[in-house]
């Protein structure tokens, strides 16, 4: 098995169920950009870090050259007509092994997110679950493996289950290489795969940010 060589973060999007006008990662929570907690958490985990951007870029690409100026930007000129899968098939260029593909909208708690990379190192595919709580969730079906860890089996919308997919996973650059669906379904043809729950908030919605302002004041954050 491989290590993570990299960290794809996209941050193309409108976030236009949110209304804010801006780009979710530039969101402020407990003082800190949730761009910055990402960067700053995945920092001393993995080698290189692209930042995909395309809404509004000139917010992100100015913030990034004042205050994280290692990480590679990457331009989704086409964020308008694009998805996500596209976002992050874009950022996984140059990267030839395993990357760790993430939403630009997730604050996670630090130690969860280190735990993720470390498990990550030991399978070829981790798909990141969480406990179900965001407003418009993409619930998950597990089964305990013979190893005494859990596999994601399925993706849904209904019923609901008590995980969702948490916008997180750990794979090689090809697997969205073609990614014209939602990531999650660039996913499903690899199921059964090894998932590991994280701890994490996603802001996709006015109720998810305030959901989130409450809860992550409960997070550890990169020492």
């Amino acid at each position: 098995m491989h290590s993570v060589e990299g960290a794809v973060i996209a941050c193309a999007g409108l976030g236009s169920r949110l209304g804010m006008g801006l780009p979710k990662c530039m969101i402020e929570i407990g003082g800190r950009t949730i761009l910055s907690r990402l960067v700053d958490s995945l920092r001393p985990r993995v080698p290189r870090i692209h930042v995909v951007v395309g809404y509004r870029e000139e917010l992100i690409i100015d913030y990034c050259a004042r205050h994280h100026r290692d990480v590679v930007i990457v331009r989704n000129t086409d964020f308008r007509e694009t998805n996500t899968a596209h976002s992050l098939t874009l950022g996984s260029v140059g990267f030839s092994r395993k990357v760790l593909y993430l939403d630009g909208d997730l604050i996670i708690d630090d130690g969860s997110l280190g735990a993720f990379v470390n498990r990550a190192a030991d399978v070829d595919i981790l798909v990141g679950t969480t406990r179900a709580k965001s407003s418009q969730a993409v619930f998950v079906t597990t089964r305990d493996t013979k190893d005494g860890h859990r596999e994601v089996t399925g993706f849904h919308r209904d019923p609901a289950t008590a995980h969702e997919w948490a916008n997180l996973f750990a794979g090689p650059p090809s697997l969205l290489r073609h990614g014209s669906r939602y990531v999650y379904e660039c996913i499903e043809p690899m199921l059964p795969a090894p998932s590991h729950d994280v701890e994490l908030f996603e802001v996709d919605t006015p109720e998810d940010l305030a959901e989130a302002t409450s809860g992550v004041a409960t997070f550890a954050s990169p020492a």
